[in-house]
């Protein structure tokens, strides 16, 4: 980042912290380390910050109401109830950054990790960084997922995954099958539903929860129930920690989209998974859309 961002994490003195990665986590870290007066560190891979959301495809859009969307310190500025696309968050997180002068490192991809006599030792390309702790927040989805029975589809069939694939024009004529149940397969799933058949395969059947319930937003209940605080060692924190949950809005909407024809699921062998759901938004396709968070 800027030169001044970086005096206080000078690679041949002995930092309180390295932080590695610079996206949301990374950055609300930085945060409370500024405030406890701490020398440290945030390194980010990317030459820019908020660069894996300008990455993904054109028209992601958060399914958390930006009123929940800030970071400490910073409301996220949309209204509340709306839903922010990839490109504000973008923005939102370099204008962070720059509010709060926090000492961020750019083109800094860690390469690796090691104990040292004083606590750690962080290597990038161009440094090594000594520091007594270390807290990698750089995500568990760095590295496109492919299945290996994707090698054995006929050359006909276009394959994308979903961290290259941006809108469906970019894609050939015809029906879809989108692989993965995550957020982002829904997602996906909707926006190609709208001019073409789609069928979204999924490893097992996600919980659906709704968007909205009564009139608020789902953020808002589990707000004013707590259930955002739950820890992880409590009962319920165990539960939740244990499989991924689904924002219903998306299969809603998808369903409306494809011209108010019914989603329904079934049960269907996977090379790679022992069984898979088939959620029906369209008929039998020829194209894939492979998303890593199944």
């Amino acid at each position: 980042m800027h030169e001044e961002m970086d005096q206080n994490a000078s690679p041949d003195q002995l930092l309180d912290a390295v932080v590695v990665g610079g996206g949301q986590a990374g950055l609300a870290i930085a945060w409370h380390l500024k405030r406890q007066g701490l020398r440290f560190v945030v390194l980010e891979a990317g030459s820019e910050l908020g660069h894996s959301w300008r990455d993904r495809w054109d028209s992601l859009k958060l399914f958390t109401p930006a009123q929940y969307d800030g970071l400490p310190g910073m409301p996220f500025p949309a209204l509340a109830d709306s839903y922010p696309t990839k490109d504000p968050v973008a923005d939102y997180l370099q204008t962070y950054v720059t509010a709060f002068d926090l000492p961020v490192r750019l083109n800094a991809r860690v390469t690796s990790l090691t104990r040292a006599d004083d606590g750690f030792e962080i290597r990038t390309a161009d440094d090594t960084f000594h520091a007594r702790q270390v807290v990698v927040a750089t995500g568990p989805f760095q590295v496109p997922f492919v299945p290996p029975a994707a090698q054995g589809l006929e050359p006909s069939a276009s394959q994308v995954h979903s961290a290259s694939y941006r809108n469906p024009e970019a894609l050939p004529g015809g029906p879809v099958l989108v692989v993965g149940g995550g957020n982002s397969g829904f997602q996906i799933a909707e926006e190609l539903a709208a001019t073409r058949q789609v069928d979204l395969s999924i490893g097992e059947r996600a919980p659906m929860l709704p968007q909205r319930l009564a009139g608020r937003d789902l953020f808002w209940w589990l707000t004013r129930l707590r259930l955002l605080r739950v820890t992880i060692d409590s009962r319920l924190g165990r539960r939740a920690s244990r499989r991924e949950f689904i924002i219903a809005r998306l299969l809603d909407e998808a369903t409306e989209v494809a011209g108010g024809r019914g989603v329904s699921a079934r049960l269907v062998p996977r090379p790679w998974r022992k069984t898979a759901v088939r959620e029906r938004v369209g008929q039998a396709s020829d194209s894939e859309v492979s998303d890593r968070q199944q």
